[in-house]
């Protein structure tokens, strides 16, 4: 698995590598989501590749939800290199606490996009999120990671209501287009994912920007049906 994460960071997709976009003392926010948090290996394997170039472990900040905070955080720092597990910073998120959001924008519809405060204060936000060809329940498509997981409550119960409705193939796709402009507004413009097969192993890990990577992974599915 080291080894496949450290090809993907080599070899980004129309994007540079992260050691020419990040440089020491930025403060980066490594956004994990459900599926690797659950894998603290895998997380672990993504920080020690990330501070791998030459950044300093004081400067990452692991951004999680409060109740996989408390659930995952221990498990997490254990599978960390020791050297440097002590250092690394972890942030919690909780979508009813005002004092955890930032006002980033308005979006085009006038609702206002708001994201975790330690995203919006980083100088660099790295996304990890498990791509589905098929989209369950749960999922709204890439950068789904970021928008609405780490947003406020009354934006999340929006994308949950429309995670009920019959019509869910032209919800997401409109959502999408909401999770887009919220992103955009946000500066991020890469992206990780983590392709598995049928047996919910990973099969592939990409890291880039994130329309190339879109058109790829849809293509490459495509290919295989």
């Amino acid at each position: 698995m080291k080894q496949m994460i450290h090809t993907a960071f080599e070899t980004p997709v129309n994007f540079p590598q992260i050691s020419q976009i990040v440089y020491l003392g930025d403060k980066v926010a490594i956004v994990p989501d459900s599926f690797v948090v659950r894998r603290p290996n895998l997380l672990a394997d993504f920080v020690s590749e990330i501070i791998a170039d030459r950044l300093s472990p004081t400067d990452i900040t692991i951004l999680l939800p409060e109740q996989e905070l408390k659930q995952y955080e221990k498990n997490i720092r254990q599978a960390i290199p020791h050297k440097y597990h002590h250092d690394i910073v972890f942030a919690e998120h909780n979508s009813a606490n005002p004092a955890h959001l930032a006002m980033l924008a308005v979006a085009k519809d006038d609702s206002p996009i708001k994201f975790n405060r330690t995203l919006v204060d980083a100088d660099v936000v790295i996304p990890l999120e498990r791509y589905e060809a098929v989209p369950g329940m749960g999922y709204f498509g890439m950068q789904g990671v970021l928008y609405p997981r780490f947003t406020d409550i009354e934006t999340q119960k929006r994308f949950l209501f429309a995670d009920a409705q019959k019509n869910r193939k032209k919800l997401l796709a409109d959502l999408e287009q909401v999770i887009q402009e919220a992103v955009c507004a946000l500066g991020v413009l890469m992206t990780v994912q983590i392709v598995v097969d049928f047996q919910d192993q990973i099969s592939k890990i990409i890291i880039g920007d994130t329309n190339e990577i879109k058109k790829q992974l849809k293509n490459l599915f495509v290919e295989n049906l």
